[in-house]
């Protein structure tokens, strides 16, 4: 099933979700009324062996649920190790949406979007000349909190004419208090690991999420 080996796969799983629950991974920002999360494996400390199996849980659930994308996209900058991790796990072509213009576009298509961990408004580019080749995409990003950087991509992937097949999320804020992507079918919207809490000492609270479902039985 994994070429990592399943003892690994299940191994590596249990500690991405000991880490949240014990806080041992994450460090907590307080900005004003919102709790920011730096999370060492996520995004500051790159594990290729997690990087790897977290591709593979969306590989897995993206044949099981019978989705068949052209292409996976995912969101500059945490949002791209993401995204090629999982081209690499399931064979399929790989673009990012960019959060800088770039002069090697040749059809530029712009969004406005907001990021509270960069905290400022952002805005999306795509080349809609790379984007158009595929009717169908996989859109992946590392964390939602609020909900509009996945809201902007999905409506820059719709102006290429491009249909989301399905999104993955790493991380799910949901203590943050904001609804998942308007912009995205409910029952195509689907995260790794939903926190619903946190408190000051990074002690997570998951309430839900597909690594959960896929550790039931093996821990």
């Amino acid at each position: 099933m994994l070429s990592m080996g399943l003892q690994s796969y299940y191994s590596d799983l249990a500690g991405i979700v000991e880490g949240l629950r014990t806080g041992s991974d994450v460090t907590v920002f307080e900005k004003g009324s919102e709790r920011i999360l730096r999370i060492s494996w996520l995004n500051i400390l790159n594990n290729p062996r997690y990087f790897q199996t977290l591709a593979q849980v969306i590989a897995s659930e993206i044949r099981s649920r019978g989705y068949r994308p052209e292409a996976v996209a995912s969101i500059e900058t945490s949002g791209a190790k993401y995204g090629v991790a999982l081209s690499m796990a399931t064979g399929l072509p790989y673009f990012s949406i960019h959060k800088n213009r770039k002069l090697v576009f040749q059809d530029t298509v712009e969004e406005a979007g907001t990021s509270v961990t960069e905290s400022r408004d952002v805005r999306l580019y795509l080349d809609r000349q790379v984007a158009s080749r595929f009717k169908s995409v996989v859109l992946v990003d590392d964390i939602r909190r609020s909900s509009k950087t996945l809201e902007a991509a999905a409506r820059l992937l719709a102006a290429c004419g491009v249909n989301i097949e399905a999104c993955f999320v790493i991380l799910d804020l949901a203590f943050a208090g904001h609804s998942p992507p308007s912009t995205i079918p409910r029952d195509r919207y689907h995260p790794l690991l939903v926190i619903s809490s946190v408190d000051r000492m990074g002690r997570c609270t998951i309430s839900e999420g597909i690594v959960l479902k896929h550790l039931e039985g093996h821990v």
